[in-house]
């Protein structure tokens, strides 16, 4: 009788060890499933879509940028829309730029045309092409590190488009205009800027009015 319930208390002990990692292995695995869900749940909301746009000062800039547009209204004359992108551009012989930015709009249709009016901020950093340079501690001149520059960045933007998504229950929007913005700090200065925006967002999941 002692042998068989010592054998009993080792098989617990030894399904309850067991089972621990099993839980522990199902916790994480339950957890990364509801993250799955979330995103999956978030991308395939009738309010979300991706975009991506060709950002660049005519063609001698030359940038993309990409992010996101959600609907936080829509009728049947104005969509208001909020939207958050990351992106670049690069200046040959002057500097790179990255930015990340956001924005709210407001997209009037004319049936599956529009026009959209933005205005928004972000911030945007700069790193200046070829070497940089500093007065050394001995009033000589080296190399200095090129960390590059942080700039505030107002926007606006005045686009035309095509919205599949009112008259054919398409995924597709296609957009063209012009995003005016200011780099701050530049020579103690707002530096204009004047930028192409020629781009396409895409539902997963569509929203009938």
């Amino acid at each position: 009788m002692k042998k068989l319930l010592l054998l009993i208390l080792c098989l617990v002990a030894g399904i309850n060890s067991f089972s621990q990692p099993n839980a522990q292995a199902n916790s994480e695995y339950s957890e990364k499933s509801q993250d799955k869900n979330a995103v999956s749940q978030f991308v395939y909301n009738d309010k979300v879509a991706l975009k991506l746009d060709y950002f660049g000062e005519l063609v001698l800039h030359p940038g993309l940028s990409m992010g996101i547009d959600y609907t936080l209204a829509r009728k049947n004359w104005v969509t208001v829309h909020w939207d958050s992108e990351l992106g670049g551009y690069w200046h040959r012989w002057n500097n790179t730029a990255v930015f990340l930015k956001s924005s709210i709009g407001a997209r009037f249709p004319v049936r599956s045309l529009f026009v959209d009016l933005n205005v928004g901020a972000g911030y945007i950093h700069s790193l200046p092409a070829g070497t940089m340079y500093q007065i050394s501690s001995e009033g000589g001149i080296e190399i200095a590190a090129n960390w590059g520059s942080p700039h505030f960045m107002p926007t606006t933007s005045f686009l035309i488009g095509w919205d599949g998504t009112r008259i054919m229950n398409l995924p597709w929007t296609f957009h063209a205009g012009v995003e005016a913005y200011l780099q701050s700090s530049f020579n103690h200065i707002f530096l204009p800027h004047a930028a192409a925006k020629v781009g396409f967002t895409y539902k997963f999941k569509r929203q009938s009015l």
